[in-house]
């Protein structure tokens, strides 16, 4: 969904409720939440930054996010959820998202900051260069540049030893490059006009 349809249906909500309370001399202050949060989800999802408008209700959402017991504000009459936030994109397809870490005891995995794929599910073949790094034959890892969706991106091929030889049935070996970081990591899930759910995605930086 573009930016201006998910904006317009985000307004159609609010003039649903504007209406709903037209005429009130004084909002209870749920009601009040609720047209905060309104307000935060229709700029959220579009410009924020370039919209003067927005700029009231989002720095004042950045504001109560440093405050403790912070809540974040929804939109009932959209169905919004809180935000949620994931920094990194996505891996390509057949590309699983894996931490690094000096250790390989379980529950000592990092955040999932690279992707990676075992050797023998490379579509195509990776560009050896001279870069190498280990000890030996039984375990190194070697800079390669492998095609990830059209395009040459650097990697690296890890060849591990399961330790009962140096057999090439005894080695496991991947290939992992880092995972791009979003330039909007946070998103908010709602209900669009027919009801199907939407996902917007925003960053909280202020120009």
């Amino acid at each position: 969904m573009s930016q201006r349809r998910r904006a317009s249906t985000v307004l159609k909500y609010l003039l649903i409720g504007a209406t709903a309370v037209a005429g009130a001399a004084c909002l209870p202050p749920e009601l009040r939440a609720s047209e905060w949060g309104c307000q935060v989800l229709l700029c959220l999802s579009g410009d924020w930054q370039g919209t003067r408008s927005c700029h009231p209700p989002v720095y004042r959402l950045i504001a109560a996010m440093k405050a403790p017991g912070f809540s974040w504000p929804t939109c009932p009459q959209a169905n919004s959820s809180a935000a949620r936030y994931d920094k990194y994109e996505d891996c390509p397809s057949g590309w699983q998202a894996t931490g690094r870490t000096d250790s390989d005891r379980p529950g000592m995995r990092g955040e999932p900051n690279v992707c990676q794929i075992r050797a023998d599910k490379l579509t195509l073949p990776a560009i050896h260069t001279n870069g190498r790094f280990g000890h030996g034959n039984d375990a190194g890892s070697r800079q390669v540049q492998v095609e990830v969706e059209g395009k040459l991106v650097p990697a690296e091929v890890q060849t591990i030893s399961n330790g009962r030889g140096s057999f090439p049935g005894d080695r496991s070996t991947f290939y992992a490059i880092p995972r791009a970081l979003r330039e909007k990591p946070w998103y908010i899930e709602y209900d669009d006009a027919n009801g199907i759910r939407q996902k917007s995605w925003f960053n909280l930086n202020m120009r």
